[in-house]
């Protein structure tokens, strides 16, 4: 499975129709709609993941794939309180590739979850990482990235990552929506505690699994050395091999976060993930350079049907 550039560089949406992950949508209206949602007091939703790394030199219209995850587990919410306890539970993890066992963001989701929502669906508490930092640190891996990934599978990064997501979803205003509008993004930004957006909008509805969901997308940039991805490009294609020994600084990553919402109840019918980041190799002893691309896509699906 390749991960094509376009899933990632861009998606296309515009009134009438939705163009995501290489896949097309009819978006159910083009009208305003009134989000008024009501969290249930209890429901299981099975959420399918997919996880695709990749990489690309310079020019070169070669995809490298490098690693890919697929896992489902389970989330149980239900009410608490003023609030709710969502527990999540794996049910399975598929991966192949390069860092099919060293990629703390994919890893993670092996941990089972214990979340207490207050009643603005805010994570109260998180419970569960205990062992994670002991699984990965038992991990074969070059000295040299070793301590990004025990780093990168710190507890307390888990944690607010988790609560930054559930602010995301609940960015959303409640109230009348039109299509394509700019949101506020004041509010969360002084609230999220791994990122800043740099905008965000609602794009509309659309039906999924029969259900009306509420579109929108986030948009942030970061600067970030992505030395795991760099390590990927290094070791997923022997051509890659002879820059093993090059440096490099900080480049740009771009990112698009996309959510979309069970209009009734403002739980996630579907998320995704994408990124795509800017390297510059620089082989001292040959001094040569070269440009990389390094691309992340990450999508959940959540099905209630079972």
């Amino acid at each position: 499975m390749t991960l094509h550039r376009s899933v990632i560089k861009s998606s296309l949406r515009f009134c009438g129709t939705f163009v995501a992950a290489g896949m097309a949508f009819l978006l159910t209206s083009c009208n305003q709609v009134d989000y008024q949602p009501v969290p249930p007091d209890a429901v299981v939703l099975t959420v399918n993941h997919l996880g695709a790394y990749s990489s690309q030199m310079g020019d070169d219209e070669t995809e490298v794939q490098g690693t890919v995850f697929q896992t489902t587990w389970k989330l149980i919410w239900q009410k608490q309180g003023d609030g709710w306890l969502v527990q999540r539970r794996l049910d399975s993890m598929d991966a192949r590739g390069y860092h099919k066992n060293s990629m703390p963001n994919e890893l993670e989701k092996k941990a089972d979850l214990d979340i207490e929502l207050g009643s603005d669906g805010i994570p109260r508490s998180i419970t569960g990482y205990d062992s994670l930092h002991t699984v990965l640190s038992r991990i074969s891996q070059a000295d040299d990235y070793r301590e990004t990934l025990l780093r990168s599978s710190d507890t307390t990064v888990f944690q607010a990552l988790i609560r930054d997501v559930f602010r995301l979803r609940n960015m959303l205003p409640k109230g009348i929506l039109k299509p394509k509008t700019a949101l506020d993004i004041s509010g969360v930004n002084s609230r999220l505690e791994t990122l800043k957006l740099d905008s965000a909008v609602y794009q509309g509805s659309l039906s999924r699994q029969n259900l009306e969901c509420l579109e929108y997308d986030a948009y942030y940039h970061r600067t970030d050395s992505l030395p795991l991805l760099v390590e990927q490009f290094f070791y997923s294609s022997v051509p890659h091999r002879k820059w093993k020994h090059s440096i490099w600084d900080p480049g740009e990553v771009d990112g698009i976060w996309h959510f979309s919402l069970d209009r009734k109840t403002g739980l996630p019918c579907f998320e995704s993930l994408s990124e795509i980041g800017h390297i510059v190799l620089k082989d001292t002893a040959q001094k040569a350079e070269q440009p990389i691309t390094l691309y992340r896509y990450e999508e959940d699906l959540y099905d209630r049907s079972r």
